[in-house]
């Protein structure tokens, strides 16, 4: 999908985080996935959106039973690095430790992550040019 695509049909968009957080912007859903951990009855939920602004907006919504856990993270590029901030802290970090944290944040596991690396690269820099 080209930036320009992407641009189109934006609406607007409120996330709520956990730690009192909450995030207004104007995008677009690019991707959405969800699955189910039977041995802990959870329910995950993983969206990412890409804001008119060229940033890239990851919600995680966990579900087990009553209990519901909301988180969002916002990743932007800054020259060589990449900020990524959850409405309460941003941190500046490499392409690499991105990665690291965005599968660590997401549950992915670390064997998977390096099946997953290439595709989250190509994703994220044709996103962020």
């Amino acid at each position: 999908m080209s930036k320009a695509a992407i641009g189109t049909h934006m609406e607007q968009v409120v996330l709520h985080n956990d730690n009192g957080a909450e995030l207004h912007f104007s995008g677009k859903l690019y991707s959405e996935s969800s699955f189910y951990a039977e041995d802990t009855g959870t329910l995950t939920r993983l969206r990412l959106f890409i804001t008119d602004k060229d940033e890239q907006v990851y919600s995680i919504v966990n579900t087990a039973g009553v209990e519901k856990t909301r988180r969002f993270y916002v990743v932007s590029r800054d020259g060589d690095m990449y900020r990524i901030g959850n409405g309460a802290h941003t941190l500046s970090l490499t392409p690499d430790l991105l990665f690291a944290s965005v599968f660590g944040l997401c549950g992915i596991d670390p064997e998977r992550a390096e099946e997953l690396k290439p595709n989250f690269e190509e994703t994220l820099r044709m996103i962020a040019g």
